[in-house]
């Protein structure tokens, strides 16, 4: 009823009411928000129809759930709140899976391609370190928040030696595609000394074992098994693209 006050003669005007006693809002703020508390707590079950049709209208027009609510006949508050609750419905905590790990590299290494193209990059930290869209990976992944693929990226899929000038990111791609190159059977048919001119072998073989810390259901797989893997994740084709990123002028 408050929701549709202007049809009722006998509390027409509250929202004024309302607004003075929160003064550091607006009254427009204060009614939005009030819809929203009423409209999205109403006791109603989606059919699947209506599901189906927010996700599709979501993937062509993004989000504007005014247009959904008009043709589902509910509000737009209803229709964002659905959405989401479905946003999140394929969420994971825990450990990563491999396939999560290998959509992470692939999704970060095409963002990457695309900044190589452009004259600089920033040095900002967190989410903005690198200029990379997390919004977007985050979306794109499903089973984890933007938020959390900044993290994993950043705290452990790059190297502390980064910071530390002992690594570069360039490097992980060397490292990997000289190990595949080598077709050892084990770690100890490696001579790690030998696979990069400029990194000494104690250095390369503490990258290895940071690396596959992060394989994703790693128990039981062999060192070619693990050599593979990675493979796929520092694609030696992304290399070029990895070095004239990192090449370039840096602006905080």
């Amino acid at each position: 009823m408050i929701l549709h006050s202007q049809k009722h003669s006998s509390i027409r005007g509250c929202w004024k009411v309302i607004a003075e006693v929160l003064p550091e809002r607006p009254m427009e703020s204060v009614i939005r928000h009030a819809r929203k508390l009423f409209e999205t707590n109403e006791r109603f079950k989606w059919t699947p129809y209506e599901i189906d049709f927010i996700r599709k209208a979501h993937e062509q027009n993004g989000p504007n759930w005014r247009a959904v609510a008009d043709t589902l006949g509910k509000s737009r508050y209803q229709i964002a709140d659905a959405w989401h609750k479905l946003k999140f419905t394929k969420r994971k905590k825990g450990q990563w899976s491999q396939e999560e790990y290998q959509t992470l590299f692939n999704l970060v290494n095409i963002d990457l391609r695309m900044r190589a193209l452009e004259p600089y990059r920033k040095s900002k930290h967190g989410m903005l370190r690198d200029n990379i869209c997390w919004e977007a990976i985050g979306h794109k992944l499903e089973t984890r928040n933007s938020a959390v693929c900044c993290s994993k990226w950043y705290n452990q899929l790059t190297s502390t030696m980064v910071a530390s000038g002992d690594w570069c990111d360039s490097d992980d791609f060397r490292l990997v595609d000289a190990l595949y190159a080598l077709d050892a059977c084990s770690m100890e048919e490696v001579d790690w000394d030998e696979l990069l001119d400029h990194r000494s072998g104690d250095v390369c073989r503490k990258r290895w074992d940071q690396m596959v810390q992060h394989i994703g259901d790693r128990v039981g797989k062999s060192f070619i098994e693990q050599v593979e893997i990675l493979a796929k994740r520092f694609c030696p084709d992304l290399l070029e693209a990895r070095e004239t990123f990192d090449n370039k002028p840096v602006i905080c």
